[in-house]
């Protein structure tokens, strides 16, 4: 059952790595199997033990008693990113537009637009003076609701002319975001990439609803707000899993290249530290080398001995 592949142990030590270790006696799927070891980390497929001999183990969670796959289901459960919705978020938007703020619900906004000496104003204010937001709105709002020829500020500078002195207003609904600076607007769905819409216009329609209850707005809002984070946390988890799927892949490269080996660092908390002694597997050229990286990956660890695992 146990991993052979110094590969697949590689990507368990590169991207799953804890610093709260778990003691434990595990038993395999048939219960005829025992065997004992502390939890370093885990994923849904993988786990990854410190046996009694100090050593490394990977095992499959799958061909674990369904004692062992409850208890792993309920570490990965604990250790979800803790990260706050009220993080600001990055959203890519359509047609290259990309909006920085936090999504707190939904809501309308009116929006009044006029031009005064040649530059579009809007509700009173001037468009330069404006968030950079809206400057990158503005444009996509006039093409939806007014003139789809509008693509650029200069589009809408030339559009604004033609207003000679009157007042454009537009109803703009969607989801309500806080922007850095603590202001509050409302950005359109249809400004949002497929994707994104999709995760946030999931409650538009009841929170829309003429015959919605506050409390069900409420709900709405919360829900919104709530999945737009979710949203990005599982982003960011995506993007770190595949930048280091790629370094482990160019560790294994340089690997089979013959330019480094595998070398096991034994490594001891520092005074202070409340943790095990533990070993660490890493790529590196000669063992000064695998102590150094060692050291920068775990820096409330000293490295001690380095041998080489792999030829």
């Amino acid at each position: 059952m146990k991993f052979k592949s110094i590969a697949v142990l590689l990507v368990a030590i590169s991207c799953l790595v804890s610093e709260t270790t778990f003691a434990r006696d595990w038993t395999d799927a048939t219960g005829k199997h025992k065997f004992s070891g502390d939890l370093i980390a885990a994923s849904p497929e993988t786990i990854l033990l410190r046996g009694k001999r100090k050593t490394l183990e990977a095992y499959i969670v799958s061909e674990l008693s369904e004692a062992d796959q409850a208890f792993v289901k309920e570490y990965l459960e604990s250790k979800t990113d803790d990260a706050s919705p009220e993080k600001m978020q990055t959203w890519t938007g359509r047609e290259g537009v990309s909006l920085r703020g936090r999504v707190i619900g939904y809501g309308t906004r009116t929006l009044v637009i006029t031009t005064e000496s040649g530059a579009i104003h809007v509700n009173k204010t001037p468009l330069s003076r404006m968030d950079e937001i809206y400057k990158k709105m503005m444009p996509k709002i006039v093409a939806e609701f007014d003139d789809k020829s509008v693509k650029t500020e200069a589009d809408l500078a030339l559009w604004g002319r033609k207003l000679r002195g009157k007042e454009k207003t537009f109803t703009v609904d969607g989801v309500l975001m806080e922007l850095e600076n603590g202001e509050k607007i409302a950005v359109p769905l249809f400004l949002f990439s497929e994707k994104e819409r999709e995760v946030l216009e999931a409650g538009w329609d009841t929170w829309k609803a003429e015959t919605t209850q506050e409390d069900e707005r409420n709900r709405e809002n919360f829900l919104a707000e709530a999945s737009a984070a979710e949203y990005h946390r599982n982003q960011e988890a995506a993007a770190q899993a595949n930048q280091q799927i790629q370094l482990m892949q160019l560790s294994m490269m340089a690997v089979n290249a013959g330019f480094a080996h595998i070398w096991q660092v034994q490594m001891t908390p520092r005074p202070g530290v409340r943790a095990r002694p533990m070993v660490v597997m890493v790529p590196a050229q000669n063992s000064g080398q695998a102590q150094t990286l060692a050291a920068e990956k775990y820096p409330a660890f000293v490295p001690g001995a380095a041998a080489q695992v792999s030829y």
